[in-house]
């Protein structure tokens, strides 16, 4: 009789590639591990990474994947590769079997093992809307892609949770309705662990606005730019762009001056400094968004926020002292802007109530002690 349960997770990238469900993936095997489980992580090679990696407590296995589409969606590799390392997998002795998202062919992957060894299986949904590339097009066959593969997906009949209450209410889109949200959350001691760090020289009198995230369309960075561009702010007001993506270079040579800076990608503890030292955190989003981790990132680190209303933000973000939910334009994102640089008593207002909200609400402990109930519920059932 084993000691412990091993959880298997199945999700289309992992870090080092850095998003928001890589490290939902991270932090709540994380903590299912401090309390007693072992997990399992299976997810594609992207960067010629090793195949298989030990850490304590987490084994995770890379599977090959094919160069076409390799930065917006994996497709699996089915060489010689692939299954040895399945076989592996199949040796590891797995309880149950977690898949992230419902448009990525890992999680097939995932519900086929599951089916197959009588396992317990459970997909959590982090989108709020169809996928997009930005492209009229291509989004309209994408969509048509989506739902075929979610009627596949159906056929196994898994347990469907969302990241937050917006993605719960979406999958009904699909005639699927969920058990319950699993949220996304942070560290509770995250702002402990950055009290007092700092990731770029800040003179006294400065006002850090950062944006953190990949450099993409759909996410607004360009938005972001300019509508601090236009705001004619004055210098001691800078803007700190963090991240990497198609967009970066373009964006770069267009927009850089000596008060927009972009750092490229920091790594995590980077990031989380420069947010520990950030006055308001923007998040300008017009992606199909699960619950950002960034937002409650900076908030709880103590940044007021300007964000769109995507995927779960308001649900973090839901009393009008908690931050302001920008519409998706630039003229919207200039006025929120001015009013925080502008009003340093709503400014600090904001920072302590969405820091209250985050540490109360969405922390690891917190939501891994709700995976781990239900777990001892489907082993019951």
């Amino acid at each position: 009789m084993k000691n412990s349960q091993t959880i298997a997770f199945f999700s289309g990238y992992y870090l080092p590639f850095l998003g928001g469900i890589e490290r939902y993936t991270d932090k709540l095997s994380e903590e299912l591990v401090r309390l007693g489980y072992r997990v399992v992580i299976v997810t594609t090679n992207h960067d010629q990474l090793p195949n298989k990696v030990e850490e304590e407590g987490r084994t995770i296995y890379r599977l090959p994947s094919k160069k076409l589409f390799q930065q917006r969606y994996p497709l699996l590799d089915k060489n010689a590769v692939f299954h040895d390392l399945m076989k592996q997998i199949e040796a590891e002795e797995i309880d149950a079997v977690i898949c992230n998202t419902r448009f990525q062919l890992t999680t097939l992957l995932g519900l086929q093992f599951a089916k197959k060894h009588h396992l317990p299986s459970f997909v959590l949904d982090h989108g709020s809307s169809h996928f997009t590339v930005n492209n009229a097009i291509l989004d309209f066959f994408g969509a048509i892609y989506e739902h075929l593969l979610t009627a596949r997906i159906k056929r196994f009949k898994p347990r469907f949770y969302g990241v937050s209450q917006r993605c719960c209410d979406w999958l009904r889109h699909f005639r699927i309705e969920a058990d319950g949200v699993i949220y996304n959350s942070v560290p509770a001691d995250l702002d402990l662990q950055f009290a007092g760090k700092s990731y770029l020289p800040k003179e006294e009198g400065q006002i850090f606005i950062t944006y953190a995230g990949r450099m993409l369309k759909e996410k607004g960075i360009e938005m972001l730019l300019e509508a601090f561009s236009g705001s004619h702010f004055p210098e001691h007001v800078q803007l700190q762009i963090a991240g990497d993506g198609p967009e970066f270079e373009r964006l770069q040579e267009q927009y850089a001056s000596s008060q927009i800076h972009f750092l490229g990608r920091l790594d995590f503890d980077g990031t989380m400094s420069l947010m520990a030292q950030s006055d308001i955190f923007v998040y300008p989003s017009m992606y199909p968004e699960g619950l950002p981790t960034s937002i409650l990132e900076a908030g709880i680190l103590g940044n007021a926020i300007i964000a769109t209303d995507r995927g779960g933000t308001i649900e973090v973000i839901h009393q009008a002292d908690q931050g302001i939910i920008m519409e998706e334009t630039v003229a919207s994102l200039q006025s929120a802007l001015k009013t925080l640089v502008e009003d340093d008593t709503l400014r600090s207002r904001m920072q302590d109530a969405i820091h209250q909200r985050v540490k109360t609400n969405f922390t690891w402990t917190v939501t891994a002690e709700k995976v781990a109930t239900l777990l001892v519920d489907s082993a019951n059932d």
